[in-house]
């Protein structure tokens, strides 16, 4: 996909809808993945989350480390931690 000038290079994202939940400073949060790519995802979710936070996104069998890197109201992108 061509990218518009000043945009950030990233690997595309694809679209899903997937329930899972998040935990963050001991917190369980019910969250919906939306999009998806190698580094990361974006969710959406009630609460606005900190920037820079580590979550655990948890899956029915997976549970994945990760960081905030964007937050705004009803949504927030997740960089996986390798």
């Amino acid at each position: 996909m061509e990218r518009m000038a000043g945009w950030i290079d990233r690997p595309d994202r694809d679209p899903v809808s997937v329930a899972a939940s998040l935990v963050i400073a001991g917190r369980q949060l019910m969250a919906e993945i939306t999009n998806v790519s190698d580094d990361g995802c974006q969710i959406a979710c009630e609460e606005n989350l900190p920037i820079g936070a580590a979550v655990s996104l948890r899956l029915e069998l997976v549970s994945i480390a990760a960081t905030v890197r964007w937050s705004l109201p009803g949504k927030a992108g997740l960089r996986f931690r390798k």
